[in-house]
């Protein structure tokens, strides 16, 4: 008989070790380089929108930065108009002007939030033309530096804003800075911002810190007085410390000083007050602006000095009379030359807003920058 055939068996395959171990480092591998990938995307998303966010503070749409100055004309507007019914003179915001989109009523489009804030910079002393007999009390009394250290930072600071070049006892001039490195000259000029302080003698030690960073001495400093101010103090704006210096030095009480009268607010200094330092009427407004549409910001801030006239209050604009039914036209030269207007611009700055604002003693702030409005 023929031998019966064999089962045909197949060989049995186990599992190899080596095989799993390699298909388990590709699975790693592949989702490490998911991993990185997904890291890296995500990075880029970021800095891409960072970058635009960047790109949006500097490249504003012109409908922005437009709202923006139309709202600083708007303030301007109810400023002057407010003004002119207490004869053009402007003392305190109890006036009426210190909300300018809730007095003109303008509409606000949706999406919008926006902020004015309107800050006196008169009640602050005037640095660059404040005498040395009040700028020395202003160290020594307020600022608490001792009787010497008060008279080389005098002597210091008004040899920088002098036009000569001699120097007083403790001062110092050009000769003295051009042995720093790097060297330099004295200003014999105004200060130009409260910042440049850090340029002279004394002043770099006193009221900065080893960084160069302001300290304490220089925040406080600067909610007293302002380079932007060369008239008298108003009153109504100031701070307490500056009343109390200012009452020192005059004879007058400032307990007392906002008692019994019809307004909020004074019309004119105490009788006793030296007028060529204290004042009670607004001399310099800083206005500030602050538009946000989506997260990009924008601020406008601007320093005007009221100009009020029979002639700037004229309700014809170049170009327009009473007869023209309020149609408006080019103007002639004459015509955009005559036009007198209400203040005059002395700073417009974009993003810088300036020195922090004083609180006045009598409680009553300009700022109405937490009143903001959102709409």
């Amino acid at each position: 008989m023929p031998n019966d055939p064999q089962p045909h068996v197949c060989p049995q395959r186990f599992p190899n070790p080596g095989e799993d171990r390699r298909r388990g480092s590709v699975l790693v591998a592949v989702l490490a380089i998911i991993l990185l990938l997904t890291f890296l995307v995500t990075r880029m998303i970021d800095e891409t929108v960072e970058d635009i966010e960047y790109r949006a503070l500097f490249d504003e749409p012109s409908d922005v930065r437009a709202f923006a100055y139309s709202m600083l004309e708007v303030s301007l507007a109810t400023i002057q108009e407010v003004a002119l019914i207490d004869e053009g003179k402007l003392y305190a915001p109890e006036q009426g002007w210190k909300d300018p989109l809730g007095y003109a009523k303008i509409p606000v489009p949706n999406g919008w939030s926006i902020s004015i804030r309107i800050e006196d910079e008169g009640g602050k002393l005037p640095i660059n033309t404040m005498s040395e007999d009040l700028l020395n009390r202003l160290l020594e009394d307020t600022l608490e530096f001792d009787f010497g250290e008060s008279r080389e930072l005098s002597s210091a600071l008004l040899d920088w804003i002098d036009a000569d070049d001699s120097r007083r006892l403790n001062g110092a001039e050009s000769e003295d800075y051009l042995s720093r490195n790097p060297p330099y000259r004295a200003a014999n000029g105004p200060l130009q911002s409260l910042e440049e302080v850090r340029m002279v003698q004394g002043w770099d030690e006193a009221f900065f810190d080893e960084n160069g960073q302001p300290n304490e001495q220089f925040q406080k400093l600067a909610t007293l007085v302002s380079v932007i101010n060369t008239g008298p103090v108003n009153l109504n704006s100031s701070p307490q410390d500056v009343l109390d210096l200012l009452a020192e030095k005059d004879g007058w009480s400032p307990d007392y000083l906002f008692d019994g009268l019809e307004e909020p607010y004074r019309t004119s200094p105490p009788d006793s007050a030296d007028t060529s330092i204290s004042g009670a009427e607004i001399g310099l407004l800083r206005i500030t602006i602050r538009l946000e549409r989506g997260s990009a910001p924008f601020t406008l801030s601007a320093v005007v000095e009221p100009n009020f006239s029979e002639e700037s209050s004229s309700g014809n604009l170049p170009g327009e009379s009473s007869s023209d039914s309020g149609s408006l036209l080019t103007g002639t030269e004459e015509e955009q030359d005559a036009l007198s207007y209400p203040f005059n611009i002395l700073q417009v700055n974009e993003y810088d807003v300036g020195q922090p604002a004083a609180v006045a003693a009598r409680y009553s702030t300009v700022d109405i920058d937490e009143e903001s409005l959102s709409f």
